[in-house]
């Protein structure tokens, strides 16, 4: 899912280029560049070249400031510029670019945010601040866009001096893509609570014997604001002790959507079955433990 770098090389060699052709060429191969840099937006960055903390931001209460704290991981320069992009959520839990005009409560108009593009050598972090600005007429709800982090190409390796060698004859392009990586940003104002419930909670049994088994539920939601935890699925056997079966950490579902379709792999401990017994799932709110901070919860008996 993460790669750290992808590069696509193309040569083009003509031995009797003229040199407007030739200047025709490099315009239009750099063109192609910048096409390419774009369609490719949607890959994350290596974990190793940027890390972002915290991975989610909130304004609620008083809250009016917040910090996002990037550190370049790797062992080269980066280059980053921070905007702010729209993204909604799908059933099953992936985000999916909002289309430039759909309405929609966003905090882009709320938010202000510094600096906006950033270098990082090796080793290094930088601070960015936000600044939380509600207007008077701002009606209650929950407000939430996506801040990105996108890399910047070195200008070295784009520029059009370097797309040829000193021979004049050979024409050579180097492809980088641009990739990024963001995370939540929300505004909640007024009095917001949501409610949860797990249902159609099911086995899914693996396609062969080297791959686990899945559980299947439906996590809905009941409210006026997303929904934000870790799930925890407990199995305990006929007249034995209760084990941790599975787990999965930081699942939101967001507003405006109702339901969301969740599947957890599940894991048991060496020398357990999951078979006569059942399985106990949780949805907590993150960071809590079993017990505490319960959003909603269900059942399964396995025969």
């Amino acid at each position: 899912m993460i790669t750290r770098d992808l590069f696509l090389h193309c040569t083009w060699l003509h031995p009797r280029l003229g040199l407007n052709n030739r200047s025709i060429s490099i315009l239009l191969l750099a063109g192609l560049l910048l096409i390419i840099q774009s369609l490719l937006t949607q890959h994350a960055f290596a974990a190793s070249e940027l890390m972002v903390s915290p991975t989610r931001v909130i304004f609620e209460d008083r809250t009016r400031s917040a910090t996002v704290t990037l550190a370049n991981t790797g062992d080269a320069t980066g280059r980053y510029r921070i905007t702010f992009i729209q993204r909604q959520m799908t059933e099953s839990g992936k985000l999916a670019e909002v289309k430039e005009g759909t309405p929609g409560k966003y905090v882009d108009d709320l938010v202000r945010f510094s600096p906006r593009e950033v270098t990082l050598p090796p080793g290094q972090s930088q601070v960015v601040r936000l600044l939380l600005r509600k207007k008077s007429s701002l009606q209650d709800g929950e407000y939430r866009s996506h801040m990105l982090f996108q890399s910047l190409p070195d200008p070295n390796a784009t520029s059009i001096q370097t797309l040829t060698d000193k021979s004049g004859d050979t024409l050579q392009v180097q492809l980088i893509p641009i990739v990024g990586i963001s995370i939540p940003v929300i505004v909640r104002q007024g009095s917001l609570q949501a409610t949860g419930s797990l249902s159609n909670i099911q086995l899914q049994p693996a396609k062969d014997s080297k791959q686990p088994a899945k559980l299947g539920l439906t996590l809905k939601r009941d409210g006026n604001r997303s929904l934000y935890g870790d799930f925890r699925v407990m199995f305990t056997p006929d007249g034995g002790k209760p084990v941790m079966a599975a787990q999965a950490n930081g699942l939101a579902l967001y507003t405006p959507n109702t339901q969301r379709k969740v599947s957890l792999t599940l894991q048991a401990p060496a020398g357990v079955q999951l078979k006569r017994g059942e399985l106990h799932v949780t949805y907590l709110e993150s960071g809590q433990d079993a017990g505490s901070g319960l959003i909603a919860e269900g059942r399964l008996r396995l025969p």
